[in-house]
């Protein structure tokens, strides 16, 4: 005959014991699955802010660096603009601005050509948009008088330029960015 403590530690675990482990199991991987989500949701949502604004960045203070030192606006329009500079040559050169689909593009005219025209930027640019103001800071009206202008407004609105996310992605994120400057006019 056997004893009570042989048959106690062949008998295994019974069912209830193995359902309440299993449930405590569940509990623990199901909190860090959300842990991980919301660490994946965030570092996407940086991510994706963080591209948005540079490209934004990158294509306003292009413009801005180039009116800083113009010396003409030539065309002047809501959504693009063309204006004279003198380079570090004192050679006089033209460029314009403007969107093209959601491209931002730059188009060197004078005093020649840059090899690949126009120069796309910026990608995925969702509106660009040009305030102008005369010499006593007065928002012009339009149509615009290019002479006339001395100060421009610049708000450029970008978004992710991945364009398989969905909309509902934290990843797909939009920037605005805008930027004032007052024409040497030379």
């Amino acid at each position: 005959m056997m004893s009570d403590s042989t048959t106690t530690a062949e008998r295994g675990y019974t069912l209830a014991e193995l359902l309440v482990t299993m449930a405590v199991l569940v509990l623990l991987l199901g909190g860090l699955f959300v842990t991980l989500q919301g660490g994946q949701t965030a570092y996407l949502f940086g991510a994706g802010r963080v591209e948005v604004q540079q490209n934004a960045r990158v294509g306003l203070e292009r413009m801005l660096r180039e009116l800083r030192t113009a010396t003409q606006v030539t065309t002047a329009n809501a959504h693009d603009i063309t204006f004279q500079f003198l380079d570090s040559s004192s050679a006089l050169v033209t460029v314009a601005y403007s969107l093209s689909g959601t491209n931002l593009q730059r188009n060197q005219t004078l005093p020649t050509p840059v090899a690949t025209q126009p120069e796309i930027l910026v990608g995925s640019v969702q509106s660009l948009s040009f305030a102008y103001y005369d010499a006593n800071n007065l928002l012009l009206s339009s149509p615009i008088t290019a002479s006339s202008v001395y100060g421009v407004d610049i708000s450029l609105t970008t978004q992710t330029e991945d364009s398989t996310l969905a909309s509902y992605s934290p990843a797909n994120r939009q920037a605005v960015v805008a930027g004032r400057v007052k024409l040497r006019n030379e």
